[in-house]
């Protein structure tokens, strides 16, 4: 059964693992970043996998009797001048699932506003077909499956929630968004409560999930810079994603290729 990802679901599965050796690379290969491939950053990458984007089919793909593999390398994109940002990728070709990291650093000139995060955050998360063999620019990680699934198990129900501030201003940013949404439409807010789920955060994610039970909505808050930093609501860096769980759902993305304004049946469950 696939666990749901909200505060209301009890049994939330997070998914750590064991990081058993490193495979060292050829000394012509870029060294990746030493954060990337240590254990408590691969724990939170595969934390955030199973509650978002990992099912039972993807269980099964993995080797229970041998090390599951991490294809780690670090990616140099062409950034603007005074951009110091780094990015890395990290794959698991078991499953078909390639993840984006960024560690920011740059300015945004026009407010003043330095972006800069102490450690690399997920970007994008991909399913994409993987070469049968590791990118001569990779290192490869090799995780114990059952240290994997028992460290799943105790950990279950650890988990932290939007509060205080940060979650005053996750309401009003809501609030606000729907009634410009609404405005557009003809339409006005509905009176009466409203029933609200809270996502856990994720350290290594710069983004926060809230599903409005009573409109059916599911929001997505995301930014560069730590929701928690006051500059994020102040100069108003970040990005607001309101989803009808009824109308912007597909089965999958092929359907809607080149649109970012639909989940799958499996991210909205």
């Amino acid at each position: 059964m696939r666990m749901k990802p909200f505060r209301s679901a009890v049994y939330l599965a997070l998914l750590p693992m064991a990081l058993t050796s490193c495979v060292s690379p050829p000394r012509t290969i870029p060294e990746v970043p030493a954060e990337v491939i240590g254990k408590p950053f691969v724990y939170e990458v595969v934390r955030h996998l199973y509650r978002w984007y990992m099912d039972e089919a993807d269980i099964a793909q993995m080797p229970h009797t041998a090390d599951v593999v991490v294809w780690v390398r670090e990616l140099r994109p062409s950034l603007d001048s005074g951009d110091q940002s780094r990015f890395a990728e990290l794959a698991f070709p078991a499953m078909g699932i390639v993840v984006q990291v960024k560690k920011a650093h740059y300015t945004i000139e026009e407010l003043g506003l330095t972006v800069k995060n102490d450690g690399f955050k997920i970007v994008r998360v991909s399913r994409v077909e993987l070469p049968r063999k590791a990118p001569a620019n990779c290192r490869v990680l090799e995780l114990d499956y059952t240290a994997m699934r028992d460290d799943l198990f105790r950990t279950r129900f650890d988990a932290g929630f939007p509060e205080g501030e940060l979650l005053e201003r996750m309401r009003a940013a809501v609030l606000r968004q729907l009634r410009n949404d609404m405005q557009e439409e003809g339409r006005s807010l509905p009176k009466g409560k409203r029933v609200v789920h809270l996502a856990p955060l994720s350290p290594i994610a710069n983004e926060a999930w809230v599903f409005g039970e009573t409109a059916r909505l599911l929001v997505r808050f995301s930014s560069d810079i730590d929701l928690a930093n006051p500059a994020v609501w102040e100069h108003e860096e970040l990005a607001v994603d309101v989803y009808d769980v009824d109308e912007q759902v597909v089965v999958s993305l092929d359907e809607v290729a080149g649109s970012n304004a639909y989940l799958t049946r499996d991210q909205i469950g």
